[in-house]
């Protein structure tokens, strides 16, 4: 794994593996997942670093790297539209399965309903127009999964409505000329570590929301994914930086500082994994990219596996569930996300009326 001295530097193009590292964090969100099913506690997930969970480190690292690839696929495009047309398939028809799969199947399997009242009940009528507006994600149906703790039915979909604010932020950064300098890119940064370091500390969140506590949270990961983009011709991943990343966080672990220093350290792993140049494991690289499919479908399937089986403990539980998982996730990328995703050109082309895209030159952004 040797690299000009130990330091690894982000290379353009896809030779890179953010493909695996997105499925590894999938998997280790729904490891953190089966521990609250198994055990009837979500606050029974462990805590592996300092007081970070399983799935709450996984969930930064993926806004982290989607910071970086949605930051860069702006820049890359410069167009409105062929960006919203790339953001938009990437979400939207997995989900809009995903959604019709846990009404028409999960819920039925599920239920202690007649097969009428579920299917008449308001809440379940009303489950795609709350789900795909991101008002309410949970899909709480009724009379679903009433012998285990918790009665959702697809409890990670609410990360989904922040990762759609990050794009929206994106495509209005790049509208407003906020991406054409490296620093105002690492303002958006900046901004919510330096939000999230004093509200903390003065206990503004305390009433507030928990959407804008997790609007703040998030922005630090994706901010600092972005922010690496900006600064990617300057920066290295040395290992030389791990032990003053760690040395960070255990300086500041009782303090508000240690969520921004845990976001740069969970940075570095990722680009340093990602750009890492290991000639044996380039073919993980073509992977199926099958990250999202296991995010949306891995907490349905671990509540029906365990309302059916309520004996299993975390480690059988996990097991079982993970091969149906990555069947529904193969699936859905095979037959909806990769097809959805080949449309691109031609959906920005309806998004824009025919009118041709504005011409764009890359160097004009991201100047110093």
């Amino acid at each position: 794994m040797q690299q000009d001295n130990y330091a690894v530097r982000v290379r353009d193009g896809h030779d890179n593996f953010f493909t695996p590292l997105r499925l590894v964090f999938a998997v280790l969100v729904m490891l953190g997942h089966a521990f609250g099913i198994a055990l009837r506690d979500a606050s029974q997930e462990p805590q592996i670093f300092f007081h970070y969970t399983f799935s709450y480190l996984a969930v930064n690292l993926f806004f982290v790297a989607s910071g970086f690839l949605v930051t860069k696929s702006m820049l890359y495009r410069g167009d409105a539209a062929g960006f919203a047309a790339a953001r938009i398939l990437r979400i939207f028809p997995a989900l809009i399965v995903h959604v019709a799969f846990i009404l028409l199947i999960i819920g039925p399997l599920a239920t202690n309903l007649t097969a009428w009242e579920y299917f008449t009940h308001p809440e379940t009528l009303m489950q795609p127009l709350w789900v795909l507006t991101f008002f309410e994600t949970n899909m709480s149906l009724p009379g679903i999964f009433a012998t285990n703790a918790e009665q959702f039915g697809s409890v990670p979909l609410w990360t989904l409505r922040f990762e759609v604010l990050c794009y929206i932020a994106t495509l209005l950064a790049f509208s407003l000329g906020l991406l054409r300098k490296k620093w105002m890119v690492l303002a958006q940064f900046a901004l919510p570590s330096c939000a999230w370091i004093v509200g903390q500390s003065v206990g503004f969140f305390d009433n507030m929301p928990g959407t804008i506590t997790n609007m703040v949270r998030f922005g630090i990961a994706y901010g600092l994914g972005a922010t690496i983009y900006a600064y990617r011709d300057r920066v290295n991943f040395s290992w030389a930086a791990l032990p003053v990343l760690l040395g960070l966080c255990w300086i500041f672990s009782k303090t508000t500082v240690i969520e921004v220093a845990m976001n740069m350290l969970m940075a570095w792993l990722v680009m340093f994994v990602a750009y890492v140049r290991v000639p044996k494991l380039r073919v993980l690289q073509s992977l199926d990219d099958i990250s999202y499919g296991i995010y949306i479908y891995h907490w349905a399937i671990l509540q029906l596996v365990f309302y059916w089986l309520p004996e299993l403990g975390v480690t059988s539980l996990f097991m079982l569930s993970l091969p149906v998982t990555v069947s529904l996730a193969w699936l859905s990328w095979i037959y909806v996300e990769k097809p959805m995703l080949s449309k691109k050109t031609a959906f920005a082309a309806w998004l824009r009326r025919g009118r041709a895209p504005r011409a764009y030159n890359p160097a004009t952004a991201l100047l110093d």
